[in-house]
C-alpha cells in the first residue's frame, strides 16, 4: 500500500511539473499560442499537400479541345476577364511586313473603343454607390457561341460585366454602378468589346464609355455615350430593321447564295463615305453612307439575321480597319466587302471575298480580342467568283487625284481653309465650348502644308495644353476627348474631322 501512494505521488509531482513549464513559457513568451497554431497549420498544410499529389497519380489526363470557339470553362484568367487558355488558333502575320494597295489605304476607317478613366476620393464614391442603380444585370441573358463569339471569349465574371452592360444599353441608361467592384481596366475594356463587337444592332450607343473607380481601385460606375439617333430610339430602330428587312427579303438559295447576294447588295447601295455614325450598321444600312466598320458590322448583322453565323473582326490593314469572318459549311472565311466596293454602276466584284488568312496575310493582320476568332481556312468557297474589277473599270484609268473629293464638295470654301497653328487653336476651342457638353463630330479644312505641323501639335500634347486644359479650366468640365481623322481633298487640301467628348 505505501509503495503504491509513493508512485502515486510521484505521478502527481510529475504532472505538477509540466504544467508549471508550460505556463511559465506562456508567461515569458506571448508568442507562443501562435507558435503552437502556426505549429498545427504546418501539420495540415502538410497532410492537404500529400493527399493532393495523391489524387494526382489517380487523375485522368487531360482532354485538349479543338481549335476555335472555345466552350465555357471553370478555370479562367483573372487579369484579362478572359476565358483561361483560350486560342483560335490563328497565326498573326507581321505587321510591318504588310503590303496595303495604295488606293485602299484611304478604305480604312474603323475606330478603336475608347475609354477615359477617373478617380473620386470616398465622400465622392459613398454617393454614387448610395444613389446610382446597377441597373438591369442581364442575369437571364444567354449567348450561342457560334454567332456571339466574343461574349464566349469571356471567364465568368466578364461574362457577368458584358450581361450587365448589354442589358443597360438596351435600356439606355446614361450610367449604371458595377456588379463587380474588383474589375480592372483591361477586363473592363475586354467585356466592352465584347459586347459592341458582338451586337451591331446596338447602333445607338457611342463607341467610348467612361470608368469611376474609388481611391483604392475599386471600380464602381461604368458610363455610357449615345449618338444622335438616340435621341427618337424607336423611329432609329423601325428604320433599321426595315432597311435590314428589305435586304434579307431578296436574299435566297443557299447559304453562300445568300451571302453573295446580301455583298453585292451592300456594294450597290453603299458610298464609303465618313460621317458622325460611320462606325456603325445604322450608318450603312439607312444612310448608305459608312467607313468600313458601318460595312462590316451592316454585313454581320444581316448574315446573322439570315441564320448564317458572320462576326466582326477589327485589325490593321494599313490603318485600323474591320471586315467579317464567315463561316459556310465547310469552315470559316474573311470577306471584306469594303475593300470589294470599288464605286463602279456594278459596284461589287470579288479580290477580297471568301478568302483564307494565308491570302490575307499580306494585307491584314487581326488584333485585340479578334485574333481568338477561328481561322479561316475553309476552300469549298474560295475563288468561285471573278476577282477582277469590272470591265468599264479596268478601262478607266482615273488619275488618283481626280477621285479625291474637293473642297466644295466637303462644304467649304477656300475663305474657310486654316493656314497656321493659332487658328486653328481658336476654331477648336470655340467650337467645342458653343456644341456645350456630350458627344458631338465637326470638321475644319487645313493647308496641306499645316498638316504635319497638326500631327506634332497632336503627339506632343500640344493641343491638350493650348485648348482642352483651358476649356476644363473654364467650363468646369470633368474631362474632354479629342480624336482627329485627317482625309485628304483635291489641290493639297486636307478635311479634319473632329470627333469631341465634354462631360
Amino acid at each position: 500500500m505505501k509503495k503504491f501512494q509513493i508512485i502515486l505521488l510521484t505521478i502527481l509531482m510529475l504532472l505538477l511539473a509540466f504544467l508549471t513549464g508550460v505556463i511559465s513559457l506562456y508567461a515569458v513568451n506571448p508568442d507562443f499560442e501562435a507558435y503552437v497554431k502556426q505549429l498545427v497549420q504546418n501539420k495540415t498544410e502538410e497532410k492537404a499537400n500529400i493527399a493532393e499529389e495523391n489524387s494526382k497519380e489517380t487523375e485522368e489526363p487531360a482532354v485538349e479541345e479543338a481549335a476555335g470557339i472555345p466552350e465555357d470553362r471553370n478555370s479562367t484568367d483573372e487579369s484579362s476577364g478572359l476565358t483561361d487558355g483560350l486560342s483560335g488558333g490563328y497565326s498573326a502575320p507581321d505587321e510591318a511586313e504588310l503590303s496595303v494597295p495604295g488606293e485602299l489605304s484611304k478604305s480604312c476607317g474603323y475606330e478603336k473603343i475608347e475609354v477615359t478613366e477617373q478617380t473620386v476620393d470616398d465622400e465622392e464614391a459613398d454617393r454614387i454607390e448610395k444613389e446610382l442603380s446597377t441597373g438591369p444585370t442581364g442575369d437571364d441573358l444567354t449567348f450561342d457561341p457560334l454567332f456571339y463569339p466574343y461574349y464566349n471569349m469571356l471567364n465568368d465574371r466578364g461574362k457577368r460585366l458584358y450581361r450587365q452592360i448589354y442589358a443597360n444599353i438596351n435600356e439606355m441608361n446614361p450610367a449604371f454602378k458595377s456588379v463587380d467592384r474588383l474589375m480592372t481596366g483591361r477586363q473592363i475594356d475586354n467585356a466592352f468589346e465584347a459586347v459592341f463587337n458582338d451586337h451591331p444592332e446596338l447602333f445607338f450607343v457611342d463607341t467610348q464609355y467612361r470608368t469611376i473607380y474609388r481611391r483604392n481601385g475599386d471600380f464602381i460606375e461604368l458610363d455610357l455615350f449615345y449618338n444622335e439617333t438616340a435621341g427618337d430610339i424607336e423611329r432609329s430602330r423601325s428604320e433599321f430593321e426595315s432597311a435590314a428587312s428589305s435586304i434579307i427579303s431578296g436574299a435566297s438559295g443557299s447559304d453562300y447564295e445568300k451571302e453573295r447576294f446580301v455583298h453585292n447588295r451592300l456594294s450597290e447601295l453603299f458610298d464609303y463615305q465618313m460621317n458622325p455614325l460611320d462606325q456603325s450598321a445604322y450608318s450603312g444600312l439607312v444612310r448608305n453612307k459608312t467607313v468600313c466598320a458601318g460595312y462590316a458590322r451592316s454585313f454581320s448583322y444581316i448574315m446573322t439575321k439570315l441564320g448564317i453565323p458572320c462576326y466582326l473582326c477589327t485589325g490593321y490593314a494599313g490603318e485600323p480597319h474591320g471586315w467579317n469572318i464567315i463561316r459556310l459549311d465547310d469552315g470559316y472565311y474573311n470577306v471584306d466587302v469594303t475593300w470589294d466596293d470599288t464605286g463602279t454602276e456594278e459596284p461589287w466584284y470579288y479580290e477580297w471575298f471568301n478568302k483564307t488568312d494565308s491570302d490575307y496575310a499580306g494585307t491584314h493582320v487581326r488584333q485585340s480580342l479578334s485574333v481568338y476568332l477561328p481561322p479561316c481556312n475553309g476552300t469549298k468557297y474560295r475563288d468561285l467568283e471573278s476577282s477582277e474589277p469590272p470591265e468599264e473599270e479596268q478601262q478607266e484609268q482615273a488619275d488618283p487625284e481626280e477621285e479625291l473629293p474637293s473642297l466644295e464638295s466637303a462644304g467649304f470654301s477656300e475663305e474657310d481653309v486654316i493656314g497656321d497653328m493659332e487658328l486653328y487653336y481658336d476654331e477648336l476651342y470655340n467650337m467645342i465650348v458653343n456644341s456645350g457638353k456630350g458627344s458631338f463630330s465637326f470638321s475644319m479644312v487645313i493647308d496641306g502644308k499645316l498638316l504635319d505641323e497638326c500631327n506634332r501639335a497632336y503627339d506632343d500634347n500640344e493641343v491638350k495644353n493650348r485648348v482642352l486644359g483651358r476649356i476644363l479650366e473654364e467650363t468646369g468640365s470633368a474631362n474632354v476627348n479629342v480624336s482627329c481623322i485627317p482625309y485628304k481633298l483635291k489641290d493639297g487640301y486636307y478635311l479634319l474631322e473632329h470627333k469631341i467628348s465634354v462631360y
